[in-house]
């Protein structure tokens, strides 16, 4: 990790230009003891994860028992510290296989929710949120749409999963080439959620349709 640090862009940009909340300072880390830059913001050391770590950081600490996103943010933010720990962790919660299938009887249970067959193509859009994936260009994570009538699927690269990234994909990306659909559906993600892009659909005339994972 500390050979990762010193080469992270990151954690470079942090120290020159320090326009975060966290203090970072090298420190020994360990047994034997390694250089590792911590933040030390809130009394505690929490060294920073360079972003080729943060996956295994999460896998190493999440499936000691697979807990809910809530606990897995708390038990990797009293150890750790990233930027974009909250919406990383958030993910890969969301998307861990061993929880998803130990949820399935709840799921099965569940109402299952009613579309309407659309009648033409590009009316009825399904999007969703891949990643993190493996860097490739700065890009860690895909919006997938796909048409329910025709099932054209189209993936656009972002950088992020902010919901100012998502609308612009969205809308750049699909919309401005087959125009807005009547129905949107999406999972009940935080940045579907955002008002940016309530207002986003709201301003294109599409009716929002939530599934409920």
């Amino acid at each position: 990790m500390a050979e990762e640090q010193q080469t992270d862009p990151e954690l470079q940009d942090i120290l020159s230009a320090n326009t975060t909340s966290l203090v970072l300072q090298p420190l020994p880390v360990g047994e034997p003891p390694v250089t590792l830059h911590c933040d030390v913001s809130l009394g505690r050391i929490l060294p920073f994860v360079p972003e080729n770590f943060r996956r295994e950081v999460f896998t190493n600490l999440h499936s000691l028992s697979h807990p809910g996103i809530r606990t897995s943010v708390r038990m990797i933010s009293e150890r750790y510290v990233w930027p974009s720990m909250k919406a990383d962790v958030t993910l890969w919660a969301r998307t861990c296989l061993q929880c998803q299938q130990a949820k399935v009887s709840r799921h099965t249970r569940s109402k299952l929710s009613h579309f309407v067959p659309p009648s033409a193509r590009f009316e009825h859009v399904h999007i969703d949120l891949v990643g993190s994936l493996p860097p490739s260009e700065g890009f860690r994570y895909c919006l997938t749409c796909v048409d329910r009538f025709s099932k054209w699927p189209e993936a656009f690269p972002l950088v992020d999963i902010s919901a100012h990234t998502i609308a612009t994909a969205f809308y750049s990306g699909w919309i401005s080439r087959f125009g807005p659909p009547l129905r949107l559906t999406t999972d009940q993600g935080t940045q579907f959620e955002s008002a940016l892009f309530q207002a986003l659909t709201k301003f294109v005339g599409t009716a929002r349709q939530r599934t409920t994972s």
